[in-house]
């Protein structure tokens, strides 16, 4: 992704630099995608644009940032020459030649096509669903955190319980510990304070990252460290649909 940060800003939220991103390309999203991959811009190699990243754990894709675009005209929902809203018709579209895709591709008409495809249509009009596209928001969960210091690889990942409204936490170390100074152990571990840490940066942003700087570099608390590899480290943040099924 692509966000200069030129106000030199400590700290952010992924999802400002997604949108940032989308806005200084320009891009919009073809698709609803099943799953979303962000990955923390750099100005450098070794050099972050934000010392700090905040991973929300929802993010919100709508029509400002999904396009539209009518199978028939190819023009968008965000062409200024196109006014009104955007439909689904069941009939018209199985009569359109579609490319085999795993996303969720949003195949519409604007009203302009739309009225003309059904224009002469009296006999079967009937049998042709239409359906205005909604423009509700589509909201897609992080399910995990791949956090990178140098060449040391760490993960916090969601892991879903049997009732989808529960989830646990666990953070993945593969190099936690050596056996003989040859053999990294690896480290698998419950994480219940992961959504308090991320309510803790979002509330005192300032004032809670002013608190992580003081602590790197000293020896400190299990917890403490894990926080400063979520914040610091966050390179690649991973999301899903969960209303989809793939």
């Amino acid at each position: 992704m692509f966000d200069a940060n030129p106000h030199r800003l400590p700290s952010t939220n992924i999802a400002s630099i997604f949108r940032n991103s989308l806005s200084e390309i320009p891009a919009k999203l073809a698709t609803i995608p099943p799953f979303l991959v962000l990955v923390a811009p750099r100005h450098t190699r070794s050099q972050r644009s934000y010392r700090y990243i905040i991973p929300d754990r929802e993010i919100t894709l709508d029509n400002s940032i999904v396009q539209l675009v009518c199978l028939k005209c190819q023009k968008t929902n965000h062409d200024p020459e196109i006014s009104g809203e955007f439909y689904f018709c069941n009939e018209c579209h199985e009569g359109e030649s579609a490319t085999v895709t795993t996303d969720a591709i949003i195949t519409c008409y604007c009203t302009n096509c739309l009225s003309d495809m059904h224009k002469n249509l009296v006999r079967s009009i009937h049998t042709h669903h239409t359906k205005r596209v909604s423009s509700d928001k589509t909201k897609l969960n992080l399910f995990a955190v791949l956090c990178i210091e140098t060449s040391h690889y760490v993960a916090f990942v969601k892991c879903q319980e049997r009732s989808q409204f529960r989830h646990e936490w666990l953070f993945f170390d593969s190099m936690s510990d050596r056996m003989y100074d040859e053999q990294n152990v690896p480290l698998v571990d419950s994480v219940s304070e992961f959504d308090r840490w991320i309510d803790d940066a979002e509330k005192g942003k300032d004032d809670f990252f002013n608190w992580l700087d003081d602590r790197r570099g000293r020896k400190q608390p299990t917890s403490n460290i894990r926080q400063l590899r979520l914040f610091r480290d966050g390179a690649f943040f991973f999301y899903e649909n969960t209303n989809m099924n793939y």
